[in-house]
């Protein structure tokens, strides 16, 4: 589009707004003496427009009204108001348009929209086509907004019609800002950062002072404050909560969690004791207790998707006396918690009277310099995201520019004109000659070292401009063309071109360490080469593909296609490419497409483009800024230094820099944290939490710990795998891989090890089975295969019982032969959604989780005497296991692991609520209660030569699929299983006559699961008479010698100072009596 229709577009959109609002305005006017309520857009569609909906009345009373007025108004095409900011005592709301990527502001406006006065005018156009967001200091009547894309946080005053009254206000340092709130009462400004550490900082309205306030968030599109509480209240769309804390990033707490695994809001607001949400996926406004996050009201919208919310009531926007008021600002001013200060627009600075403004130059503070043969002209930067205006053309008369270099440290443009060197400064409009270069392929600019470069046919060369001084870097070098730098690595970049092909190449600032970066495959070549400071980024056309590496050459990646495009500028997050001919393509880099096409009417053909900012060339990055200040995980700036912090679960080292986990070996919970995909140990006894160091991005469901080896399993949800590793993090290995089903419950049968799993198809709940693999030899066979929906598998292996959940259109719990055979429902009735489930091996008890009923229930094995144990109200109770006299239990809105007894249903309490946690979802102990094993597979694997499955009369011998049994105990392929004490690695001697022993044995005992450590007291049946004491003794001493050369599934445990016993019949642990000494236990 042309500098002019870009605002005729502008304009008629406005216009467009208008016609359609005032069409809409047949309202009723008999209660307009109500002017408070709720304002909420909605996006357009295929089928309509978009559109804003006000709900007149005090928001508080929608939780008992049963019917409340609506009002609705239709804006014009495809406009997208992705934020609302609102000023009820003066009468005005600002809507910012994504479609446009312009701010309006709405005057003489009310909830009822029958004021004929109303109107619409453009306050800012430019801002990036991103989920922005808007904040109002209604006492200065300041408005602030995010730019995600460009990366800074803009304020203006909305108080002047020239719509210029605007300034960068936050910039440095800043990655992917998104949410924002102000609190004008005490002159604060918070926002949201969603880069590789979420977090909030909370700075003056200055923009100085800055803190990071919060971290260890994800994603936070919006936010609002509570200025009453002096609460800031967020939603995170990857962590799925509402969450508040207070000013200084403290108290914090999850109000809400969704139970859903992804949730889709985008807007909040607060009102007295409600925060309210739109769910945009959901067509969802709901208002939640902001204290207890109970569901207090909710509308459903039909047709059109909820995005932005915002609260306009006077109550809520209190009017005091401030010091800006009596301040004679020459531009605007701001209100900080040390009182009033004036500010300035960009491109101008305060005065030393700070008051009045100067300039610090006539061009744009922050532009794009273009140049055909004869003239140099700047646009303003925001030109990319379709901000209309005129070029401002230098003084310069040149005869052939043919490339341009930028030094904002002195306001100075380099370019070459006829083999020559100049520099043009523009506060000055001096031109200045310097030196001889010839036929020139690349310049470029060191700020750091005040180093210019540039290249000929055959070499680099550089000129200092301090001595004026010219050295030859290298030399007999061919064709290095597209010259960059970057000044932090002191990385000189090039283009070279030979019969070979193009490569980008990389040297020191002397010329040494030459490397090759990148070679191109195509036919094409490469062009456009182009450092990005603010990414540390090397971008380039190649083959008509918009590529990158980081500055090492590491991480290649291909963006989308520049069409013939052979020029290239990269400015925040936003590419500019053009073939020289009339025009630039704008392309945001995060949607990776070409958005805009700006004409350059009678311009000519470009010979030069070169980037202005000044935030761009400092002479030093921040503390954070390069390699994350050298911390392993998050980097804090404090001024000029830096601290390094540990995610949670993790300790800071010694050196102040890296992070590291110590696991724990005995007494605690494991459990899956779904949304940070991370596994915790959480000890039983000080409820101190450690998170396993898994190096690699994995992403767990499910995990259950192996109470032998103590060795970590769990279903991958994201690789659609079943993965294995120690438990200090390392020789992660994959148990087996499931193609297009996703694995989620896991168990282990502690006769022979093998690990029984539930899969679902991925995207579909209609296709569904349980299977089994060996861990060590990645042998598997599916044994129940017509299932809809199966999440969780337990195992009773004495008995050979399996129980699952399938959750399909008529959910039930089932049971069968751990075979396969024998199939039935034994829990069909009275139940919604089963989210876990869990054996008490000790009582024989079935129990589970209902999601939606929010209990605890349990049953025999057969579904009979099923009693409800608790209920937890808005819970969403996810999963649970038993250990001793105690369920421990997971639930989606509820930040921690909840310890009940599992006869009275009473909590226990032993662990607070923290916010760190994200969806918590399975849960194991370790050591777990002692399961009953089959004893004919814990013997020699019954003989079977791979898998050793239990049933109800015994056991059976099975093969992987697709091989056949040659006879009832062998396989037709593959070799006898190892002994379970080889495959376990533990302390193992071959039986004598290993190869001739066919019978199971009978001698085993028929549960044993001990570990290093263990406290758990046996406990013996029976009164032992004084004189079978010795013999007794005895015979346990006979006992252990004929039994060393045979081991047992659970008797090998190197240094285990006690060892217990348990019978199938529940004799075993009593719980952890010795930490609640308040809750009686009895046998």
């Amino acid at each position: 589009m042309t500098f002019s229709s870009i605002l005729n577009e502008k304009c008629s959109l406005v216009i467009g707004l208008l016609i359609c609002m005032f069409s809409d305005l047949e309202f009723s006017k008999s209660q307009d003496t109500i002017d408070n309520g709720l304002i909420i857009s909605q996006l357009p569609n295929l089928f309509s427009s978009g559109s804003l909906t006000t709900l007149p009345g005090s928001i508080d009373a929608f939780k008992t009204a049963s019917i409340f007025p609506v009002r609705n108004f239709n804006f014009h095409q495809t406009t997208e108001i992705v934020s609302i900011a609102t000023d009820a005592n003066d009468r005005k709301i600002y809507l910012l348009d994504g479609n446009t990527r312009s701010l309006y502001k709405m005057n003489n406006f009310n909830v009822w929209l029958n004021d004929s006065s109303q109107s619409i005018t453009l306050l800012h156009e430019g801002i990036s086509k991103t989920s922005t967001k808007l904040a109002y200091d209604w006492l200065t009547k300041n408005i602030y907004w995010t730019d995600e894309y460009y990366n800074w946080i803009g304020v203006q005053s909305t108080n002047d019609s020239d719509s210029s009254m605007f300034r960068v206000l936050v910039e440095s340092g800043l990655s992917k800002p998104l949410a924002i709130a102000v609190d004008p009462l005490v002159g604060y400004l918070f926002w949201s950062e969603h880069d590789e550490t979420g977090k909030i900082e909370r700075a003056t309205l200055a923009g100085e002072e800055r803190e990071i306030i919060v971290t260890g968030a994800v994603w936070i599109p919006d936010m609002a404050v509570d200025t009453e509480s002096q609460t800031i209240y967020w939603i995170d769309i990857q962590r799925n909560t509402v969450e508040k804390c207070d000013y200084n990033g403290k108290n914090r707490k999850v109000v809400r969690r969704s139970k859903f695994t992804s949730i889709t809001m985008s807007g909040i607001t607060v009102y007295k004791d409600l925060v309210c949400v739109t769910e945009y996926h959901s067509y969802l406004v709901t208002c939640l207790d902001k204290t207890t996050g109970d569901n207090k009201w909710m509308r459903y919208f039909r047709s059109r998707t909820p995005w932005a919310i915002s609260v306009y009531d006077k109550t809520t926007q209190k009017l005091i006396d401030h010091s800006c008021k009596t301040m004679k600002c020459q531009h605007f001013c701001v209100n900080t918690p040390n009182g009033g200060k004036c500010m300035c627009k960009s491109g101008y600075q305060l005065a030393s009277d700070e008051v009045t403004c100067r300039v610090d130059h006539y061009l744009f503070p922050k532009g794009l310099f273009i140049a055909n043969k004869t003239d140099i002209c700047m646009l303003d930067i925001r030109v990319i995201t379709s901000l209309s205006h005129e070029p401002k053309c230098l003084p310069v008369k040149p005869k052939s520019v043919r490339l341009l270099a930028t030094s904002a440290l002195d306001n100075r443009l380099y370019f070459t004109d006829s083999g020559f060197l100049y520099s043009f400064n523009f506060v000055t409009n001096k031109t200045s000659s310097h030196t001889r270069v010839g036929k020139v392929a690349g310049l470029t600019f060191d700020w750091i070292e005040n180093m210019l470069y540039w290249s000929d046919s055959k070499s680099i060369s550089v000129f200092s401009v301090a001595s004026e001084i010219v050295n030859k870097v290298i030399n007999n070098t061919e064709n290095p063309s597209y010259l960059t730098v970057c000044p932090y690595h002191k990385r000189l970049y090039w283009i070279t071109s030979s019969t070979a092909g193009d490569s980008i190449v990389s040297s020191s600032l002397d010329g040494s360490n030459i490397t090759t970066l990148y070679t191109s495959k195509g036919t094409g070549g490469l062009t456009g080469l182009f450092y990005n400071v603010g990414s540390s980024s090397l971008f380039w056309i190649d083959n008509e593909n918009l590529k990158s590496v980081k500055y090492d050459g590491s991480d290649l990646q291909t963006y989308f296609s520049v069409n013939h495009d052979k020029e290239l500028v990269v400015y925040k997050d936003y590419s500019l490419s053009t073939t020289t001919e009339n025009e630039l393509h704008s392309a945001s880099l995060a949607s990776r497409r070409i958005e805009l096409m700006v004409e350059l009417d009678g311009f000519g053909k470009l010979t030069g483009m070169a980037v202005y900012d000044p935030g761009l060339q400092k002479m030093e990055k921040g503390p954070c800024d390069l390699h994350n200040g050298g911390c392993e995980h998050i980097c804090l700036p404090k001024g000029t230094f830096r601290k390094c912090i540990c995610a949670f679960g993790y300790q800071l080292e010694l050196n102040g820099v890296n992070c590291s986990s110590v696991a724990v070996k005995n007494n605690y919970i494991l459990t899956v944290d779904f949304t940070h995909k991370k596994i915790y140990q959480i000890s039983t006894q000080s409820a101190v939490v450690s998170a396993l160091d898994i190096q690699e991005d994995y992403s767990p469901a499910r995990a259950i710990v192996h109470d032998v080896t103590s060795d970590i399993f769990w279903s991958d949800y994201r690789h659609r795998q079943i993965k294995k590793m120690s438990m200090d993090g390392k020789n992660v290995t994959t148990v087996l891989n499931l193609g297009s089903f996703t694995p989620f419950g896991i168990a282990l049968d502690y006769s022979t090890d093998l690990l029984y799993y539930a899969a679902v198809l991925s995207g579909l709940t209609s296709a569904s089975f349980i299977g089994v693999v060996d861990p060590y030899t990645g042998i598997d066979r599916r044994v129940i295969t017509d299932l809809a929906a199966a999440y969780e598998v337990v195992l009773y292996p004495s008995e050979g019982y399996l129980f699952y959940t399938d959750s399909g259109d008529v959910p039930y719990i089932g049971r069968a032969s751990m075979d396969g055979y024998f199939k039935r429902a034994i829990v069909a009735t009275g139940i919604r959604q089963i989210n876990g489930l869990a054996i008490d091996y000790i009582s024989k008890r079935l129990y589970w989780t209902d999601g939606v009923k929010d209990t605890i229930e349990h049953c025999d094995f057969n579904g009979e005497n099923r009693i409800v144990l608790l209920t937890d109200e808005q819970a969403h109770l996810a999963n649970l296991v038993v250990s001793g006299s105690y369920i421990y239990y997971t639930a989606i809105n509820r930040q921690r692991v909840t310890k009940v007894n599992k006869n009275s249903g009473y909590k226990v309490h032993w662990m607070m609520d923290s916010y760190e946690y994200g969806r918590l979802e399975s849960v194991d102990t370790h050591p777990g209660d002692l399961q009953p094993v089959n004893e004919n597979c814990i013997n020699n694997n019954g003989n079977c030569s791979s898998l050793c499955i239990p049933t109800p009369t015994g056991y059976v011998c099975a093969c992987g699929d697709g091989i056949e049994m040659k006879d009832k105990y062998t396989c037709s392929k593959g070799t006898k299983r190892k002994p379970l004490a080889y495959l376990r690695k533990i302390n193992y001697l071959e039986p004598e006559d290993s190869e001739n022993h066919l019978g199971p044995e009978t001698d085993s005992p028929s549960a044993r699961k001990v570990d290093e450590g263990s406290d758990k007291t046996p406990l013996i049946a029976g009164a032992v008479l004084g004189g079978v004491i010795l013999i007794g003794i005895g015979l346990i001493i006979a006992f252990i010698y004929f039994k060393r050369r045979r081991i047992s599934k659970y008797e090998e445990q190197i240094d285990t100072p006690k060892v217990k016993f348990a019978n199938d019949k529940g004799i075993g642990n009593t719980g952890f009596a010795e930490e609640n000494p308040d809750v009686r236990i009895t046998s």
